[in-house]
């Protein structure tokens, strides 16, 4: 077999979709840019290119692989978000109708990535529900009897306002109105109590069960019940900003 031509290889690439933005080719092993059918531009080797044509960027964006198809709404319609970097509750609400819940997880194998991906998969969810308002849960600082955990704790409020800063960022320059609700708040606009957090959780999934008749994880159950603070509450909240 001869040597490839820099011409067979580029007509091979634009057969796929894609593009080759290097002008000049050296081996299968030497690294060149191609650009995906998305625009994004990749850095690797026709070798490599050939062994599946992924694309590093849309691989690890959730909204490759999310029907982004707008939901017709029915009403005012509120993205409640439980957000965490690594799973987060949702729930959409249109007027004070629950219409979806669920959760979504990160894979990624640290807190930077997970939190793009996270931002990603909230995008996703915007562009397939168009509500009219997100709301986001505050972050707090979870208290520990002991100082064994103290030192995870800190690092997990970090996470989480690294977290809520990237959205809210993200909320606001597209210009989706939205609001930051604390769980205090939200918890006692639904009567829930416990002295410990796990007592908390466990009474929120509950009072779902009474009030919807289903069974939710306790993320989703957090979402809804932030859910069901802004319907009763959205006219009077305000974006925050710091």
């Amino acid at each position: 077999m001869g040597r490839l031509k820099y011409d067979d290889i580029k007509k091979e690439v634009e057969e796929c979709g894609w593009q080759l933005l290097s002008t000049t080719y050296t081996n299968l092993k030497t690294d060149m840019t191609f650009k995906c059918p998305n625009g994004h531009s990749n850095y690797y080797s026709l070798e490599k290119w050939r062994h599946g044509h992924v694309c590093s960027i849309c691989e690890n964006n959730p909204l490759a692989n999310v029907n982004t198809k707008p939901v017709k709404k029915k009403g005012y319609r509120i993205l409640a978000l439980d957000q965490a970097s690594i799973t987060s509750g949702w729930s959409i609400f249109d007027n004070e109708e629950l219409i979806s819940y669920g959760k979504w997880s990160s894979d990624g194998t640290h807190s930077t990535e997970r939190i793009g991906q996270t931002k990603y998969w909230v995008a996703s969810m915007i562009a397939k529900w168009k509500p009219d308002m997100v709301v986001l849960e505050d972050i707090q600082l979870q208290k520990f009897k002991t100082n064994t955990g103290s030192g995870d704790a800190v690092l997990t409020f970090k996470k989480l306002a690294h977290l809520q800063g990237v959205l809210k960022n993200y909320l606001f320059e597209t210009g989706i109105p939205y609001t930051v609700v604390s769980p205090s708040t939200w918890r006692a606009h639904s009567e829930i109590k416990g002295k410990e957090r796990t007592d908390r959780k466990r009474n929120a999934q509950l009072k779902i069960k009474s009030l919807y008749d289903v069974q939710v994880t306790q993320d989703e159950a957090d979402a809804i019940l932030i859910g069901r603070w802004a319907v009763h509450n959205h006219s009077q909240t305000k974006m925050i900003e710091f």
